[in-house]
């Protein structure tokens, strides 16, 4: 039985071994980071180096330990005792070695126990690794389909802004009306309205799908797959990324630093990954024997002795159980914590980073609209006013401008309102909220 439990153990570490030498592939020989639209690449990537999933895995080392402490066997305990401590000339002693053995049933039913915990465990970590690859893929084809969309988009732009330049010719010849002229200003602000957003939605999609990966801040994706529009017409510049040059790295740097100060979350995870320590700490120095002290005062009113007195120790043998499933399962835990105080700490900085990324956009947007698409409409809404006055109007037109009209006026609101959003998303990952908080007392 007891080369049987050696060879469990032995198995259940060497498996625990295996699985953290897998994890810890990304910092020996790591993977080059794969292009956009080599979708398989990016899936092997995500199970490679996903934080949250190789904190997961984990989870398999430490019910693997938990087997090896469910089928260790308590050790022996050896006892000295020191009899008729008040009279040393008559004084004797006693000595005596104690083992409990497994009780039937008992024995048997934690042992399956533990092994069907650790079945799970791993199910679980298949069920997680699952779940990743769907989301690996789904966020992979959404930014392929934005990519067309904005391909169409593109297109759409630069064909409305030809036509806005031959009505502006025919006003100027007399063959058209400033309000079809409008008409068609209105139809070319919307276009590039619908052009910025599907942008942003793809640097969205994209930095969610970095996320996926487990790409360090800094790190992003080689290249953008699907087709890359190439409108023969110039057109006007896209709102852009923020620009990579040493200020807004510093000032990236300097939110960064902000919120690993002020964020709770990292202090938590620094407390609980000292709490592992210790854990692991106590539990390697239970493998030692100790001492368990007795005393123990008898009154006979019969005996030769009828005040006894009885010192004894008691030393705990570490024969058949070393500890070493405790300290397995221990040393797994703190790996974990690790892991995930590494997951929650490049979370942190990648949503500061792509959440400054994203309140800059949207405020670009918005203030796009504001320079650019909301004069449009103005201008429109005083021409269909003069065209009312004369009753000298293309009353399907007119209509058709005007819920053009109006919906641009509501997507606007909803820019500010998503940049409003995208500012307050911000706040709270740099840790501004939260810190009047009320504290509970017992």
């Amino acid at each position: 039985m007891n080369q049987a439990r050696n060879l469990l153990l032995a198995a259940s570490l060497g498996a625990a071994f295996t699985f953290a030498t897998a994890l810890g592939r990304s910092a020996e020989a790591p993977l080059p980071i794969p292009a956009l639209g080599d979708e398989e690449s990016l899936v092997r990537y995500a199970l490679a180096h996903n934080p949250e999933l190789s904190a997961s895995g984990w989870d398999q080392a430490i019910s693997q330990a938990q087997v090896g402490s469910a089928s260790a066997l308590s050790n022996p305990v050896a006892r000295a005792e020191w009899l008729h401590v008040q009279s040393p000339e008559n004084y004797g002693f006693g000595l005596g070695l104690e083992w409990s053995p497994p009780q039937p049933g008992v024995y048997g039913a934690r042992t399956a126990s533990a092994r069907a915990e650790a079945r799970a465990a791993r199910d679980d970590f298949r069920e997680r690794a699952a779940d990743l690859e769907a989301k690996v893929r789904s966020a992979h084809a959404q930014i392929v389909a934005l990519e067309q969309e904005l391909a169409l988009a593109e297109k759409s732009v630069g064909t409305r802004r030809r036509i806005h330049q031959a009505v502006k010719e025919r006003v100027a010849r007399g063959a058209a009306t400033r309000i079809d002229l409008s008409l068609i200003a209105v139809s070319l602000a919307r276009g590039e309205q619908e052009r910025d957003l599907l942008v942003l939605a793809r640097a969205s999609a994209t930095s969610e799908l970095e996320s996926l990966l487990g790409l360090l801040a800094g790190q992003s994706l080689a290249q953008v797959a699907g087709p890359t529009p190439s409108p023969p017409e110039p057109s006007a510049p896209e709102p852009s990324t923020p620009p990579a040059g040493d200020g807004s790295q510093r000032a990236d740097a300097e939110l960064v630093q902000r919120a690993r100060s002020a964020r709770p979350q990292i202090r938590a995870d620094r407390a609980r990954t000292e709490a592992a320590d210790q854990i692991l700490a106590a539990e390697r120095a239970k493998r030692y024997p100790w001492l368990e002290l007795q005393a123990r005062y008898r009154r006979h009113d019969q005996a030769n002795y009828p005040n006894d007195l009885t010192l004894g120790l008691a030393i705990t043998l570490p024969i058949l159980s070393q500890n070493s499933g405790p300290i397995a399962a221990a040393e797994a835990t703190r790996a974990q914590q690790r892991e995930l105080a590494l997951a929650h700490r490049l979370g942190i900085e990648r949503d500061v980073r792509v959440l400054r990324a994203e309140s800059l956009r949207r405020g670009q947007i918005a203030a796009h609209y504001e320079a650019e698409i909301a004069p449009v409409l103005a201008e429109h809404a005083a021409l269909v006013q003069q065209a009312l006055t004369g009753m000298e109007l293309d009353l399907t037109a007119v209509l058709s401008a005007e819920d053009m009209v109006t919906r641009g006026s509501i997507e606007y609101v909803e820019a500010r309102l998503a940049q409003q959003r995208a500012e307050i998303l911000l706040q709270r990952a740099l840790g501004n909220y939260g810190k009047a908080a009320p504290t509970r007392r017992e």
